[in-house]
């Protein structure tokens, strides 16, 4: 601020003259450039939601299991600390979720979905959450949704070093740092972490016996450690970029309250993931062009049942895209993909290879108070092209110049089945079709500033799957079980969220809340006298809801984070069911601010009143925990 004054208190000194002789002083500037940066564009009649950056910054030293599940609307399926956690959108499976990487699917094309406990939130700038058709715009697949996370530069002329270290509970420690730098032309971000626990926690076991027994969790540590390499480099016409991200998880796995613990019993994850991009920029037109290669290794050792599962994939994905106005108002945008993959595994009966190429192409016109979009996406699967997939979108502004905003689409979007769903032995089919669902979406936004320091925003959505030829693995005729197209499903649900943000003089405040409500039953399969035909599907919670209010006055701040998860039933014919519960977090720092420095500490409670409860049967999560963090930075 004390620089622009000064600046601008030089400007207005200089005498201004209609000509001036060449002897005239003249007075030298920084060079100054600008140009035009790929900016993301919400196709009109989709709901799409981003996490704000201060949530963010809180949970650096989280995993992304932890955030989305306290602020989204996205169900975890968590078999707790140091166990896998898979996300889920409105009452469809963890394989109906897509995880990308800038716009890339990192889904394990074995098992078809991404374990969201390995991924920690210090690595991501931004998150990105695609509900139903919307995520058609970036690729196939995600037929309940998409969570896209972005890696990406800010184009500023400066040296970045953040340091920030953790400790906290059941032996956890952690640490992530930072260090970005470059112009406005180049910028080169260098992300490392590492996180260890021991996972010791003490919980009421009340399956052991007639009365409940306190123990302690034990073969549950982990430790992980990675990285992230980012080069950015720009001109005014072109943007290229190279990011490198490498991890490796080693964890014991803890039996459930029913067995004995397996000392023994592990698991060992290591994935590099490598993406080239280069963006061209001519007129009003955008041509993109992403090369990625992704490796992942996935052992599973249990001594006990004789098991050393060895597995490893490897994924090539070719991505061209253009995105080319259409007059004023219109945009066509046309994104060819070719994916090959290729697989060993001690668990097929030799490697296995796939191919897959996907056209999709859309137009985009969005004109006064009306908007549409209409999609259409061909796959070709080795050699075999599949039923098109669609998808058309609606918009309309309720009120002229003012971001109120009614939307509706439908969409049929496609699953592939998994390589283990194809080739695992025994079990595998290769004759499997695929799954489609049918989607129907109606939303309302709105965006309203009340006052100068006060404002609002509020969603409101109705949604309705249609799921068939879904894959289930059943007993077969034999001593083990097998993969078909036995099942279909129907959801139907609402979600709303609130809120309200309010800044003035020294004080900050936000109330954000939501609630869902998903109603996802058992359409009937091709198996006789089948019991679950209308009943609510496993684990698929009808009632949802989560709330969070953060307040900063000066340097000091807080946040109060709820989370209410409802019942949800494990039998297929609804007989027994996990009790809902109710789980609030407490988070207190100050921050100090230097010259070029800032050091900020926090003090976070997780699971404030010490709440027993399970989102797995039989696997306990923990009670009141505690953590401690430092963040420090330096900026030159």
């Amino acid at each position: 601020m004390k620089n622009t004054l000064l600046y601008i208190a030089i400007f207005l000194s200089i005498p201004v003259h209609g000509q001036m002789s060449a002897g005239t002083d003249t007075i030298k500037i920084k060079e100054v450039i600008i140009s035009r940066i790929k900016l993301p564009s919400d196709p009109p009649g989709y709901k799409k939601t981003t996490i704000d950056s201060s949530v963010l910054v809180n949970y650096s030293n989280s995993n992304l299991s932890d955030m989305l599940s306290e602020n989204t609307d996205i169900f975890i399926k968590s078999y707790g600390m140091g166990g896998t956690a898979t996300p889920a959108f409105r009452g469809t499976d963890a394989s109906h979720t897509l995880v990308d990487w800038n716009g890339i699917n990192i889904n394990s094309p074995m098992l078809g979905q991404t374990d969201v406990s390995l991924i920690p939130v210090g690595l991501i700038d931004d998150v990105q959450i695609l509900f139903g058709g919307a995520s058609m715009s970036l690729n196939d697949g995600g037929i309940g949704g998409t969570i896209n996370l972005v890696t990406k530069p800010v184009w500023m002329k400066e040296t970045l070093i953040s340091i920030n270290g953790g400790t906290g509970s059941f032996g956890q420690y952690s640490g992530l740092i930072k260090v970005k730098a470059g112009n406005y032309k180049f910028q080169t971000i260098t992300k490392g972490y590492f996180q260890n626990s021991e996972n010791n926690f003490r919980y009421l076991n009340t399956e052991i016996g007639s009365e409940p027994v306190w123990q302690t969790r034990t073969n549950s540590g982990i430790q992980q450690q990675g990285f992230i390499q980012e080069l950015y480099l720009r001109n005014s016409n072109n943007i290229a970029s190279a990011r490198i991200w490498y991890q490796s998880e080693d964890r014991n796995l803890p039996a459930s309250m029913l067995t004995s613990p397996n000392p023994g019993e592990k698991q060992f994850d290591e994935s590099l993931r490598t993406m080239l991009n280069y963006d061209s920029f001519k007129g009003n037109a955008n041509l993109s062009f992403t090369g990625a290669w992704m490796m992942s290794r996935l052992n599973y050792f249990n001594p006990l049942a004789s098991i050393d599962s060895r597995n490893l994939s490897e994924i090539l994905t070719l991505k061209a895209s253009l995105d080319n106005p259409i007059g004023e108002y219109a945009k066509l945008k046309i994104v060819l993909e070719d994916q090959s993959t290729v697989i060993n595994s001690n668990n097929y009966n030799q490697h296995k290879t796939r191919n897959t190429a996907t056209l999709a192409a859309s137009i985009e016109r969005n004109k006064n108070r009306f908007g549409t979009t209409i999609l259409l996406r061909e796959i070709l699967d080795n050699s075999t092209l599949l039923i098109p997939d669609f998808s058309a979108g609606v918009q309309y502004r309720l009120i002229e110049d003012k971001p109120y905003y009614l939307k509706a689409n439908i969409s049929r979007n496609s699953k592939m089945p998994t390589m283990n769903d194809l080739y695992w032995v025994p079990g595998g089919n290769h004759d499997l079709k695929n799954e489609y669902d049918l989607v129907y979406e109606i939303s309302y936004e709105m965006n309203q500033k009340i006052s100068g320091p006060l404002n609002l925003k509020y969603n409101l959505a109705v949604f309705r799957y249609n799921m068939k030829d879904m894959i289930q693995w059943h007993p077969g005729q034999y001593s083990y079980w097998t993969a078909d197209n036995i099942q279909s499903a129907k959801s139907t649900g609402a979600e709303s969220s609130v809120s309200l943000d309010y800044m003035r003089n020294k004080i900050n405040a936000s109330l954000k809340a939501g609630y869902s409500y998903t109603r996802a039953v058992a359409g009937g399969s091709n198996i006789g006298n089948d019991i679950s035909i209308g009943k609510q599907l496993m684990y698929i919670p009808e009632n949802k809801s989560t709330a969070a209010f953060r307040i900063g006055y000066k340097n000091i701040y807080s946040s109060w984070v709820a989370n209410l998860i409802g019942q949800r039933y494990i039998t297929v014919d609804n007989s027994k069911y996990l009790p809902g519960y109710f789980i609030n977090n407490l988070s207190i720092g100050i921050k100090f601010t230097l010259k070029s420095s800032s050091i900020d500490m926090n003090f976070d409670i997780d699971n404030l009143f010490n709440v027993n409860y399970q989102s797995i049967a039989y696997y306990p999560l923990p009670g009141r925990s505690y953590f401690m963090k430092i963040l420090f930075q330096l900026t030159k």
